[in-house]
């Protein structure tokens, strides 16, 4: 006669397999995650720790204005280059403002997802999913108040494209996001002419134009965090470039 395991013999099986998979599950977030500071906060190298006071842990350079010039993307940074006080924190800000007809062209944050709060909108965002969906590209047109997440590693932007400045506020889990220019990185790093030319199947007038669109800005003024960024591009220029992109990659296919 065939005999049953006990209900008992079953259920300390499946505890013992929820056990297992709960302990691996913590082992793999764990590894995925920041490593922890072996205190509570970091401090730099180059100061003294009898001088910490409430100084330290605020920063005061966040603009939230924008220049005169309307094609402009102002981006002011808070990560631990500008604000040593999130060394070791795994979190870091910026503000953006956009001037009509401004963009923040293809990019990507190695190190870390963005939160983008939309604080006066209408703006325009968007992601590509290159690697799992080959390449689809996932647009919103968010308003004042709305929220969008960029994970780790994808190629995003955001472009206002209305008649009035758009603003926003960006949070990265990360004290050091980095950021990667798509356009910059092809035309602003060295990569010889005709090398541009063969892969985007673009001529050397179509080169020389989105180099110089892409040219490094002059030194910045007193506050060592603002970037007023060239790198917007004109929509005519930042579009061109989105259209290299898919000839190149469509050509490929």
């Amino acid at each position: 006669m065939m005999t049953h395991p006990s209900s008992s013999s079953c259920s300390s099986r499946l505890s013992l397999s929820l056990c297992v998979l709960l302990l691996l599950s913590a082992i793999l977030s764990a590894g995925a995650a920041d490593p922890d500071i072996l205190t509570d906060f970091v401090v730099p190298s180059d100061t003294d720790p009898s001088g910490i006071d409430g100084a330290f842990f605020t920063y005061k350079n966040l603009v939230t204005g924008n220049s005169a010039d309307p094609a402009k993307l102002t981006v002011t940074k808070a990560t631990q280059a500008e604000f040593p006080a999130l060394l070791g924190q795994s979190v870091s800000y910026a503000a953006l403002v956009y001037g009509a007809g401004a963009a923040n062209p293809p990019h990507i944050h190695p190190r870390a997802s963005e939160l983008l709060l939309v604080v006066q909108g209408p703006l325009v965002v968007g992601l590509v999913d290159a690697a799992a969906r080959n390449g689809t590209v996932y647009t919103q047109t968010l308003e004042t108040g709305d929220m969008f997440v960029f994970p780790k590693g994808m190629v995003h932007f955001q472009f206002n494209n209305g008649s009035d400045v758009a603003r926003a506020f960006s949070a990265f889990g990360s004290a050091s996001p980095g950021t990667i220019s798509l356009p910059a990185a092809l035309f602003a790093s060295g990569i010889d002419d005709a090398v541009l030319e063969k892969s985007l199947h673009a001529n050397q007038t179509i080169v020389d134009d989105l180099k110089q669109d892409n040219a490094p800005p002059p030194a910045p003024g007193p506050s060592p965090s603002t970037n007023t960024a060239t790198a917007a591009l004109l929509p005519s220029r930042w579009a061109l470039t989105l259209l290299c992109f898919a000839a190149s990659y469509f050509y490929s296919l």
